[in-house]
């Protein structure tokens, strides 16, 4: 019994040393695809100026952010102003067309979804140091082409799932679960219009959402970024 348990044993462990090292593979593969961990590690702050488009409509916006401490996203519609601020210790956001007329504390679910965007440097670089762990979830199908699944899990208990083009190793869409009016649905986003950028990098300049696409125009790296911004009582 015991000549038949050990080479059981032996082999489930290659299994799941060889799963994690695909994990990895595949995330190296990635990280270089879009320019290297040591150009996205020279990342401090970033402004993105660009514009939502829903039902023929654009709305332009303009994010600033220092990573891993605060972002600011803001927008105005037909004379309405939209704020989003997001610290390391609370958020607020400001939208009319939501019924929200005052900047006023984000709930401590939006805010734990929130706390993952503060990340500039890309979710998958350093994911270990930031305190992420992923998971190989096999291979996908879509449109003709294949892609990979890595599901990421972040620090702040986030789950989200990459579909990394087997190709190129670029992520072509991210799928997660969020609460809409109490209900758990699958939302899925599409990247789209990889461009390379100051210091080396590539990031997607459109962000396809189904019924809203995000386009950026342009993207400022390591801009002076004034700190009284993130402040809900300065705006």
């Amino acid at each position: 019994m015991k000549k038949i348990i050990l080479p059981v044993l032996f082999l489930l462990s290659s299994l799941g040393a060889l799963k994690a090292q695909t994990a990895d593979d595949i995330i190296d593969q990635y990280i270089t695809a879009i320019g290297g961990k040591d150009k996205w590690t020279q990342i401090h702050t970033m402004k993105v100026e660009g514009q939502v488009e829903v039902q023929g409509i654009a709305i332009p916006f303009t994010m600033q952010g220092i990573h891993l401490k605060s972002q600011r996203l803001d927008a105005e519609f037909q004379g309405n102003k939209i704020i989003d601020i997001t610290t390391s210790t609370g958020g607020w956001s400001q939208n009319p067309l939501a019924g929200k007329n005052t900047l006023s504390p984000v709930t401590e679910e939006e805010l734990k979804l929130k706390l993952d965007e503060l990340d500039l440097q890309d979710a998958f670089v350093d994911y270990k140091g930031k305190g992420s762990t992923v998971e190989f979830l096999g291979k996908d199908e879509e449109d003709g082409n294949e892609y990979y699944k890595i599901k990421l899990t972040t620090i702040n208990k986030n789950e989200k799932t990459y579909f990394f083009d087997t190709k190129t190793y670029l992520v072509y869409k991210v799928e997660s679960i969020v609460k809409q009016q109490g209900q758990e649905v699958k939302v899925a986003v599409k990247l789209l219009d990889y461009q390379t950028i100051d210091y080396g990098i590539k990031i997607p300049f459109k962000t396809d959402q189904g019924m809203m696409m995000m386009v950026t125009k342009k993207v400022t790296i390591n801009p002076v970024v004034d700190e009284s911004i993130f402040k809900p009582g300065q705006n």
